[in-house]
C-alpha cells in the first residue's frame, strides 16, 4: 500500500468520547506499513475520564505504534529536527480549543507544535475533528482552516442531530482515504458526510 515508508506523527486531543473509533485506524495505519508517532496534548496526558484514563490510553498508543508517545513542547519541536522529518500530521481527534487555537496560531501544546513544525516545511496536517460546537462557536474557526494552505479534514459530518445539533465529527473510518489525498495535496470530497 502507498503509506508504506511514510512516517506519520499521530495528535490526539481531548475528544475522549471517539479514542473508540480512532484507535482502529491508528491500527489500520500501522498494519499498512507506515511509521507513526503518537503525540497528545497536555489534556491527553493527565486526564482519567469515564472513557478511560490516561495511563491506558498511553500504553495501548505505544503497544500499537510501537513507538514512545510524544508528551513535551520540546520533544515534539526536536522530533523532526534531529530526526527522519514527518511527512504528515494526523490530529484526531481535533477538539474545538485546538481547532480555534491553530485558527489563531497559537502553540502551547505539544501537538499544536508539532503542527507548526509541518507548517515551516510546508508538509501537511490532517484534522479529525470532534467538537460539540462545529455548527456554532466552533465554525468560525473550521472556516479558517479549510481556507489555509497544507491544512486536509477527513470528511466530517453532523453525528447526533436530535441531541446535539451543533455537534460535528469527522467519518474516522475515512482516515486512510484522506491520508493518500494529503500526501498528494489534495482534500478528499466530498468533506461533508452524512451520518
Amino acid at each position: 500500500m502507498q503509506l508504506k515508508g511514510l512516517k506519520i506523527g499521530f495528535g490526539f486531543t481531548g475528544a475522549y468520547c471517539v479514542f473508540d473509533q480512532v484507535f482502529p485506524e491508528l491500527q489500520n495505519l500501522v498494519d499498512a506499513g507506515a511509521d507513526v508517532i503518537p503525540i497528545v496534548s497536555y489534556q491527553v496526558g493527565v486526564t482519567d475520564s469515564r472513557y478511560g484514563n490516561a495511563k491506558d490510553f498511553f500504553k495501548r498508543m505505544k503497544d500499537i505504534t510501537g513507538n514512545e508517545v510524544i508528551q513535551t513542547m520540546s520533544d515534539a519541536e526536536s522530533l523532526n529536527k534531529y530526526e527522519k522529518p514527518l511527512d504528515l500530521f494526523v490530529i484526531a481527534p481535533c477538539t474545538g480549543c485546538s481547532l480555534s487555537k491553530l485558527a489563531n496560531g497559537a502553540t502551547d501544546t505539544p501537538v499544536l507544535m508539532m503542527a507548526k513544525e509541518l507548517f515551516r516545511n510546508n508538509k501537511p496536517v490532517l484534522l479529525g475533528i470532534a467538537t460539540n460546537d462545529g455548527l456554532s462557536i466552533s465554525a468560525k474557526s473550521i472556516a479558517i482552516l479549510l481556507s489555509t494552505k497544507n491544512i486536509y479534514f477527513i470528511p466530517f459530518g453532523q453525528d447526533n442531530v436530535k441531541e446535539k445539533p451543533n455537534s460535528l465529527v469527522s467519518k474516522f473510518n475515512l482516515m486512510i482515504p484522506s491520508i493518500l489525498h494529503t500526501i498528494n495535496k489534495e482534500q478528499l470530497q466530498p468533506i461533508l458526510e452524512k451520518y
